[in-house]
């Protein structure tokens, strides 16, 4: 009856808990974002604008790249098959636009909006040169008697300079060589490919939306045959990082939770301690994954995986209890825990300093990453210390194999300490271990272009780069122009392009896209206008003397001697038939921001100081620097943490001996994790960095269990706990290594190491104790 007085309330807590998460479940919002791996630092102004970057259009399109299966398809087929998944597209729901090139009735209707505004608003200044003006006017004559001659006749009443074909002739321009556009249909030169861009409603990064919209192009082309389809653009990876997630999840959760089965099958040989196991875990979980959706709004699929992962962790208190309790069962539960439980409870300290570490990262999928396990680990320790005794057996015979692991880790203590160590060994031992710090540090390399979601070889990376290679060159730097409102950016951009234009006449950029051209500002406008007016005088002269008669163009006299005529503004642009091709460069954002690309930038820090108007950016190097800082940050915090867990280990133990023997585990382990990634030839990255954060505090929980042993027999319930928790580690974060997704492929296998060579120097350093009988087995004459 008192055994169940004390389970009323546990078992209240775990109800109220299941029922939550229950009613929780149709509200939780998963995401696979790439933006949440992506530095978020406010402060930075690249970060910032990286992030915008990653919400553009850029980032948003779709592009459907289009081909025959068949070696010698006419051009014509091609033509059809791109006009008829247009029109499939556009009868799609999701389907915000698709478009492809320009029909004649998109060009109808750009005409139609160009001949809204005066002839002087796309004209630049220096239009009204006399050797210009001659120039242009002699264009005119050529082409009033040429193919174009009817259209032209329609328009140089009003517009004798063509000041009217200048945006038509920069979109050429900017277009490229490489592509041609073929009735309405955009192709590569040789008419081999045909691509359509599609922007949907819903978000590139919501997975399933992506998916379904996925699944129905893909019923379209094995309907189409012989048509084939590649597609490059951000959907797409949020697809593959979904699947490739959910499928490690899968693999990886089944691996792990076997292994952990089996692992405590032999040991425990009891189902009722196998299921109690299981509790703290399940209970961690829950109240991690309602916290993360109250405090973030949406849980990563990352985060999933790395929770999945946290298997080991979680077990690895209940494993050090269930060593001790089954290996003396005949002292009660409640008394075994009240034993073990400031070692645990000491040991989740140091683990979640470490992940406070990765919370100070910078980047919203790490630091959700952390307080998920954070949350996870306090949840689980309660239900350890709190819960499970409660339901421990009464009764328990413990199986043969425990026994026969116990005898075992106790004739390893005999055979390791038989050997004394004297002071001048273990000053050679300390003198090795820095040689081994120092050489691992200098010789390690560092790399901050990091990929965490996406394999280099995957079918969507390759299917991207073909595409967008085909496309022609992709931009390798932008200038990034941001204001306050519409108005002001225009203005921007103008001044922005005026020093381009400087730029490239001093070979410091090949070229750029003159967005000040095609979106000049207001003052701009009225500045053109006033030169027009200006210039009238020989521009009649020019006509004359290129025998034309000024009469005839009386609709260009009168509009330069009417009052100032209306601006066009970026709202008018916006809403015209020149929207699609721009909102790539001028995207609408609450931020208003525009993005000039630029080919050709043989010195981005000479560039930066000639164009102060906009942020010069090369979104590869910047992520890079940016990446940089995370881990320079991360290390430092990591520091931080270190020290922490020092300051604590001494607060504890009150002796920086038995502190020391703490911590040698974990940094020994660190040391030689690293010195096998240089051996390796494996750069270090930020996602090495913070999983060595875990080896530190993981290898202290290791540390800290030693310590605290009293007696021989301790010391050997202890070796066997902390074997056992290394495999249920390296069978869930170590399994992580198998991930197709490069991020926790890397936490996998540093933890693996770092676990490993965890429980190795746990060995060692008892070793370097010496033959020991009396209390604190590993701590009173180990250090020199």
């Amino acid at each position: 009856m008192m055994r169940w007085r004390g389970r009323a309330a546990p078992l209240a807590v775990l109800l109220a808990t299941a029922l939550g998460f229950a009613v929780a479940v149709p509200h939780l919002r998963f995401t696979t974002k790439i933006t949440d791996f992506l530095p978020d630092d406010s402060a930075n102004r690249d970060a910032q604008i990286a992030a915008l970057l990653a919400e553009t259009e850029f980032a948003r399109v779709m592009i459907i790249d289009l081909s025959m299966n068949e070696a010698r398809a006419a051009p014509e087929r091609l033509g059809a098959l791109t006009r008829a998944l247009l029109r499939f597209l556009r009868d799609q729901p999701d389907v915000a636009v698709a478009r492809s090139g320009f029909t004649e009735a998109d060009v109808t209707a750009t005409i139609a909006f160009l001949r809204a505004w005066p002839a002087t608003t796309f004209l630049p200044r220096t239009t009204y040169t006399d050797e210009v003006l001659r120039a242009r006017l002699s264009e005119l004559r050529d082409q009033l008697g040429g193919p174009a001659g009817l259209m032209v006749r329609q328009t140089a009443p009003r517009d004798p300079l063509g000041g009217m074909w200048e945006p038509l002739d920069t979109l050429r321009a900017a277009q490229g060589a490489s592509l041609v556009d073929d009735d309405g249909v955009l192709c590569t030169a040789d008419r081999a490919h045909a691509f359509v861009f599609v922007e949907t409603r819903s978000s590139p990064f919501d997975s399933d939306a992506q998916r379904q919209f996925r699944a129905t192009l893909e019923g379209w082309t094995a309907s189409s045959a012989p048509a084939r389809m590649q597609t490059a653009g951000a959907a797409q990876f949020a697809i593959a990082s979904e699947a490739q997630i959910k499928h490690d999840i899968n693999r990886i959760g089944i691996i792990s939770t076997v292994g952990i089965l089996m692992v405590f099958l032999v040991l425990f040989g009891s189902v009722r301690l196998i299921v109690l196991s299981f509790v703290p875990l399940l209970f961690g979980s829950a109240v991690a994954v309602l916290a993360c959706q109250a405090l973030f709004g949406e849980i990563h699929g990352i985060t999933i995986a790395f929770g999945t992962s946290l298997l080991g962790v979680g077990l690895d208190y209940v494993e050090h209890y269930y060593a001790h309790f089954v290996l003396t069962p005949s002292v009660p539960a409640t008394t075994t825990m009240k034993q073990v439980a400031p070692s645990l409870v000491l040991g989740a300290l140091t683990t979640i300093i470490g992940f406070i570490g990765i919370a100070a990262s910078g980047l919203m999928g790490l630091r959700q990453m952390a307080v998920f396990s954070m949350i996870a680990i306090v949840a689980s320790m309660v239900a350890t210390c709190w819960i499970v005794p409660q339901w421990m057996p009464v009764s328990y015979r413990p199986p043969r194999t425990l026994a026969i692991a116990n005898r075992a880790a106790l004739a390893a203590l005999v055979r390791v300490t038989k050997r004394s160590w004297g002071r001048r060994g273990r000053w050679i031992a300390l003198g090795l271990a820095t040689l081994a710090t120092v050489i691992s540090v200098s010789a390690a390399e560092f790399s901050d272009n990091v990929n965490m979601l996406v394999r280099e070889t995957g079918r969507h990376v390759v299917d991207n780069r073909e595409v967008r290679s085909r496309l022609g060159p992709e931009s390798s730097s932008f200038a990034v122009v941001t204001a306050a409102d519409d108005d002001a950016l225009l203005g921007s951009i103008g001044s922005a392009t005026a020093e381009l234009e400087r730029a490239r006449a001093a070979a410091t950029v090949t070229s750029f896209v003159p967005l000040g051209r095609l979106l000049p500002s207001r003052d701009e406008q009225a500045a053109r206008f006033a030169a027009a007016r200006d210039a009238a005088p020989r521009i009649r002269r020019i006509m004359e003397e290129l025998g034309f008669v000024p009469e005839q163009f009386q609709e260009f006299w009168d509009s330069l001697a009417g009052a100032a005529p209306r601006f066009l503004t970026l709202a008018d642009v916006r809403g015209s038939p020149l929207a699609p091709l721009l909102e790539a460069w001028v995207p609408a954002r609450a931020k208003p921001i525009a993005l000039i690309p630029l080919s050709g930038v043989n010195d981005p820090s000479a560039l930066r100081a000639q164009v102060p108007s906009a942020t010069i950016i090369t979104p590869s190097a910047t992520m890079v620097d940016l990446f940089r800082g995370v881990r320079i940050r991360t290390v430092i915090a990591s520091a931080v943490g270190f020290a922490a867990i020092s300051v604590l280990l001494l607060v504890r133990y009150r002796s920086a001996r038995k502190a020391m023997i703490a911590l040698a585990p974990a940094i020994l382990a660190c040391v030689a994790t690293v010195g096998t990634l240089v051996v390796a030839g494996e750069p270090l990255t930020i996602l090495h960095v913070m999983s060595l954060l875990l080896v530190v505090s993981l290898g202290v929980d290791f540390g800290i269990f030693l310590v605290d042993t009293q007696t021989v027999e301790e010391s050997a319930r202890t070796i066997v706990s902390i074997v056992t928790a290394s495999i249920t580690t390296i069978l869930s974060f170590g399994l992580l290594g198998l991930s197709e997704s490069p991020g926790l492929a890397a936490l996998g296998v540093t933890m693996t190491l770092g676990v490993t060579f965890s429980l190795v120097f746990c060995f060692i350093m008892v070793s370097l104790a010496g033959d020991r009988a009396s209390p604190d087995l590993v701590a009173t004459e180990l250090v020199p």
